[in-house]
C-alpha cells in the first residue's frame, strides 16, 4: 500500500486583477493559463497530500484545485492567504484527524539574544501549517508545510546594486532563515519527542540538503560509536531527508528543484521521522521513491528562453511511502546503523 506526499512552490498564485510585489496583476487569460499548468502538474504528481508555497489567495488555490480535478476544494486550505503576502497551503484526499492550524509565532521558550541584545525576529515570515491526517493503514500522521526565508538580499531599492549592501542583505536573510529553522526545529522536537507519532515535513527551505539551516530543521544524526541508548534518544527526534534516502538507493544523483545563475540546487524538501525509516524495526512504512518533476526548468545562463510567471520556478517533489499493515513490526530486528 503506497501513499504519495508532495510539495509544490506555485510561484506567486495570486487572483487575477490583484497586484503583488508591485508587479502587474495577472489578467484573466494569464490566470487561466497558470491554473491549467498547475492542474497538469498536480495530475502528473498524483499525490494524496500536497503542501503548497507562495499562495497569496486561498480562493485562488481552491479554484485551481477544483479545476484540476485532483482534490476536493473543501479539503484545500491556505490559512491567512488574503492577498497581503505569500502563505503556505495544502490539499489532500486523506481524512483529517485534526484540522489544519497555522503557526505564526516562535515558541516562547526560545532565546535568540546575543550577549543580552534582543533578537528582532519572533515569528515566521510565512507561518507554518500543521495538519494531522489518517493514512490508510489507520495511523495518524502529522504533516508540516513550511517556506523559510529566501536567499534574496534584504536591501532597500536605493542600495540594491551596492555590492557591500547586497552582502549585508544576504547576511540579514540568512539570519532570519536560521532563526526560522531553529524555531521550526523546536516545534518539531516537541511533536516528535518520546512518542511514536509519525511526522512528515514538506516545503521550500530555501537551502540545499547539507546546508546548516536545513540540518537545523532535520537534526544531526548521532555519532556512530555512541552508546545505543543515547543514539535512540537522538533518533527519536531526528528527521530523514528523502533526498538522501533516494541517493543511497540509486546509482546516480541528478536531482534538483531549482536553477539560479547556472547553479542546480534542491531547495524543496520532504523529511520523514523514524517511523518511515527503513532501518527502524518498528517502522510503519518506508520511503520507496522520491520523484522530481523538474522538466519545465531551464538554465537561463545557457538558454535564450525567458522565464514567465505561468510555470513555477521550482520543481515539484513527490515521495512515495510504502506502508506496512498495522501491527506488522519485526520486534526481533535490531537497529542497523548506516552512519
Amino acid at each position: 500500500m503506497d501513499i504519495k506526499i508532495g510539495t509544490f512552490n506555485l510561484l506567486n498564485l495570486v487572483k487575477p486583477g490583484e497586484r503583488y510585489y508591485n508587479k502587474k496583476p495577472y489578467s484573466e487569460k494569464e490566470f487561466a493559463k497558470k491554473s491549467r499548468w498547475i492542474g497538469r502538474q498536480l495530475q502528473r504528481m498524483d499525490a494524496d497530500f500536497v503542501g503548497f508555497q507562495e499562495v497569496f489567495h486561498e480562493s485562488a488555490l481552491r479554484q485551481v484545485v477544483r479545476e484540476s480535478g485532483v482534490f476536493d476544494e473543501n479539503s484545500t486550505f491556505a490559512p491567512g492567504a488574503d492577498g497581503k503576502g505569500p502563505r503556505v497551503g495544502l490539499a489532500t484526499s486523506l481524512p483529517f484527524v485534526e484540522p489544519p492550524t497555522s503557526i505564526a509565532d516562535f515558541p516562547d521558550d526560545l532565546d535568540f539574544s546575543i550577549d543580552g541584545a534582543p533578537f528582532p525576529v519572533k515569528s515566521f515570515l510565512r507561518p507554518v501549517l500543521r495538519a494531522v491526517v489518517e493514512f490508510p493503514n489507520g495511523h495518524p500522521v502529522t504533516i508540516f508545510i513550511t517556506h523559510l526565508k529566501s536567499k534574496r538580499p534584504m536591501v532597500t531599492a536605493a542600495k540594491r546594486h551596492d555590492p557591500k549592501e547586497r552582502t549585508l542583505g544576504k547576511a540579514r536573510a540568512l539570519i532570519i532563515r536560521a532563526a526560522e529553522a531553529a524555531a521550526l526545529r523546536s516545534i518539531l522536537v516537541d511533536e516528535l519527542q518520546q512518542n511514536q507519532r509519525p511526522v512528515v515535513v514538506v516545503g521550500d527551505l530555501n537551502d540545499a540538503v547539507p546546508a546548516v539551516t536545513t540540518e537545523m530543521v532535520a537534526g544531526s544524526p548521532p555519532w556512530r560509536f555512541l552508546p545505543a541508548k543515547q543514539k535512540k534518544d537522538t533518533w527519536d527526534v531526528l528527521l530523514y531527508s528523502t533526498y538522501d534516502i533516494q541517493a543511497r538507493q540509486s546509482y546516480r544523483d541528478v536531482n534538483y528543484s531549482h536553477i539560479y545563475n547556472g547553479r542546480y540546487e534542491t531547495l524543496d524538501h520532504i523529511f520523514v521521522s523514524q517511523e518511515f525509516y527503513r532501518f527502524n524495526p518498528k517502522r510503519i512504512g518506508e520511503v520507496n521513491y522520491l520523484r522530481f518533476f523538474n522538466d519545465h526548468l531551464f538554465d537561463a545562463t545557457l538558454s535564450n528562453d525567458r522565464p514567465d510567471r505561468i510555470a513555477s520556478d521550482h520543481g515539484q517533489l513527490v515521495a512515495t511511502l510504502r506502508l506496512r499493515p498495522q501491527g506488522a513490526m519485526a520486534e526481533s530486528e535490531e537497529w542497523r546503523v548506516w552512519y
